[in-house]
């Protein structure tokens, strides 16, 4: 079987997630290429050079430069900070190399828009931004209700995306709560997702306004320290938006909910309403106004998932499945078009971010509670 090398750049949790799915997906799939784990991009390769052998990698660098420039090498899989992004994708624009990326595309709308405009000049690259919702299979349902119009015209659709993690002021510092490194906290880890989860049911934006707060104001230099550095990102956000087919309603992320973390989605249309907890539910439910009901449809890229008895945890299965798609489609199978995230896609949400972050004055200007 003719293979795909994909070169990573970082070995931090999301890279090892890319790592298993891709390591298992020849297991639960037939593929039309064979996934290897190549090269290992790492800013300390000694410190993780035994470990990288062990998974199977033939090289390991600290250059993702050098990474792209391999000859063997097909793909870069991007997971490094949202600040080297920019970087990494550059290196394999240089070298011909087709991209799969870690979201954000970068960590300033600015520089995804200078890198949007660079990926224009490689119109044959294979490239895919991991917005892996899109690969849930509650999102994935609730696609293929709304084109069949079962609950009517659509009114509004409302998510609520909250998680705890960063609640705790003593939890210390790390590149995603440094402005310079990651971009924004709840905006760019979450947001993101929700913002193009909307525009992948409904269309494009029309508007979206909206504010960020930065509620954990200090924390710890790192793990111990008695220091105190500023954290510079916000830690919740709450926004309004229309879209052009005239769709309303809200998106409100959190990283400091505490005893209510979910991942919401309420759509309203005129015969009914569906909605959907994505961290816990694998299908959404249909309340309709009158009648019973209808057998309600299944997607057929449902399949890219691992099945029931092969399932990695939801978190896993979506990145398997958004990989399992890039490798269709670098084998120029692409059975599910308009399915596959783009780094466009990416710049079209971040757009609006960068717009609420800064009419928020960057969300570090609100009022200190920790």
């Amino acid at each position: 079987m003719t293979s795909i090398h994909f070169a990573f750049t970082g070995f931090g949790n999301i890279a090892k997630t890319h790592m298993t799915a891709l390591r298992a997906m020849p297991i639960i799939k037939p593929l039309p290429l064979l996934p290897v784990l190549d090269t290992l991009v790492t800013r300390q390769p000694e410190r993780y050079r035994a470990q990288a052998e062990a998974i199977g990698f033939r090289r390991v660098t600290d250059s993702a430069a050098e990474a792209a420039a391999d000859e063997q090498v097909h793909v870069l899989d991007i997971c490094t900070p949202n600040s080297r992004h920019f970087e990494d994708v550059t290196a394999a624009l240089d070298h011909g190399k087709a991209i799969y990326c870690e979201k954000p595309v970068t960590d300033s709308y600015e520089r995804t828009a200078q890198l949007l405009a660079e990926t224009k000049r490689h119109p044959g690259l294979q490239e895919q931004l991991a917005f892996t919702f899109r690969y849930h299979p509650a999102v994935m349902r609730i696609r293929a209700i709304l084109a069949e119009g079962i609950v009517g015209d659509i009114l509004q659709c409302s998510i609520s995306y909250r998680r705890s993690g960063y609640l705790d002021p003593q939890r210390p510092m790390s590149w995603r709560l440094q402005g310079g490194l990651s971009g924004g906290g709840a905006t760019s880890d979450l947001a993101v997702h929700a913002l193009d989860m909307i525009r992948h049911w409904f269309g494009d934006y029309k508007e979206i306004s909206g504010h960020a707060r930065a509620h954990v104001r200090t924390r710890p230099e790192s793990a111990g320290s008695e220091t105190r550095v500023p954290s510079e990102v916000d830690d919740w956000a709450m926004m309004n938006y229309s879209t052009e087919s005239g769709i309303s309603g809200t998106v409100e992320v959190s990283r400091i909910a505490l005893g209510s973390e979910a991942f919401e989605i309420r759509i309203v249309g005129t015969h009914g309403s569906i909605t959907a907890d994505l961290e816990r539910d694998q299908s959404p439910t249909v309340h309709l106004v009158r009648g019973s009901t209808p057998v309600l449809p299944v997607p057929a890229t449902l399949d890219l998932l691992p099945g029931d008895k092969a399932t990695m945890g939801i978190a896993v299965d979506t990145h398997f499945a958004a990989l399992h798609h890039y490798i269709q489609r670098y084998a120029g199978e692409d059975r599910y078009p308009g399915l596959a995230p783009r780094l466009a896609d990416g710049g079209h949400v971040e757009y609006w971010i960068d717009r609420v972050l800064r009419n928020s004055g960057q969300a570090a200007d609100g009022e200190a509670e920790q």
